[in-house]
């Protein structure tokens, strides 16, 4: 294992709590023997720290087992050190630890999960809406909110396109290392409506409406592929949490109509 101590910052999700400081994580996949970050990855890391109340700790890198071990571990070295470049690039200055541990051998885990970053944070818990609720004894905190990659719908409908079944996938592939955990599944979508009809409830209902469908076609796609329906729950947010308000181009666009799963677990 390399460590590395660096300037610059970063970004976003899974999480446990301290009395005043939520550790955060957000992992980046990537296609075997890559370490460019693509399109997606910078979105993904744009939305991440265009929230000004985190602080960034750390980046880790990882590989899978394809390849030999001193390949694998330059490989995880090339992943961490491409995400700390672009961080680098976009003037942020935090001190960031920078690991890399080459390949994985996680029993269980599916190759693509190793294939990855992870970038670590800091956020101060008070501000962090979605972390501890007290339940009696037990302690429930959401640690991670998992973002389904590449998930599009038919425009203005609820029906997933048919080339996202595969995200699908990955995403159910996902969730099945978190047994016994809960998952609610969140819809947005893109809706740029007029002021003169923002404040009006019935002008609203049918985006309210879309997103929670949106996010009930996904529920029903991951029973399909064996994530048990007791487990579950969806909502939609309607446009309320849009990642880009005046959205410039169709990436943009899909980051708006996303699909979030909070992922929840006791202590």
């Amino acid at each position: 294992m390399k460590k590395v101590l660096f300037t610059s910052v970063i970004f976003f999700c899974l999480s446990s709590h301290s009395q005043q400081n939520i550790d955060l994580k957000l992992n980046l996949f990537f296609d075997v023997n890559e370490y460019d970050l693509t399109k997606r990855h910078l979105m993904q890391i744009d939305s991440a720290i265009s929230n000004k109340k985190l602080t960034i700790t750390g980046i880790k890198g990882f590989a899978d087992s394809t390849g030999s071990k001193r390949f694998n571990m330059e490989l995880s070295r090339k992943r961490a050190w491409a995400v700390f470049h672009y961080l680098n690039s976009q003037h942020y200055s935090d001190s960031i630890n920078i690991e890399y541990f080459g390949e994985q051998h996680v029993p269980d885990n599916d190759m693509f999960y190793n294939r990855r970053v992870e970038i670590w944070f800091k956020t101060d818990s008070s501000h962090e809406r979605l972390i501890h609720k007290e339940n009696k004894s037990d302690s429930v905190s959401v640690i991670e909110k998992y973002e389904i990659s590449n998930i599009y719908f038919i425009p203005d409908q609820p029906i997933v396109e048919p080339a996202s079944f595969f995200a699908v996938d990955d995403a159910a592939k996902y969730l099945k290392h978190f047994a016994g955990c809960k998952f609610e599944i969140v819809g947005h979508v893109n809706y740029i409506l007029p002021p003169s009809v923002i404040n009006n409830p019935k002008a609203m209902e049918p985006v309210q409406r879309l997103s929670e469908e949106r996010a009930k076609a996904i529920y029903d796609l991951l029973i399909e592929r064996g994530i048990p329906f007791q487990s579950m729950t969806f909502k939609g947010v309607g446009n309320s949490q849009m990642v880009f308000k005046n959205p410039k181009n169709d990436e943009e666009k899909r980051k708006n109509m996303r699909v979030e799963i909070l992922i929840s677990c006791k202590k």
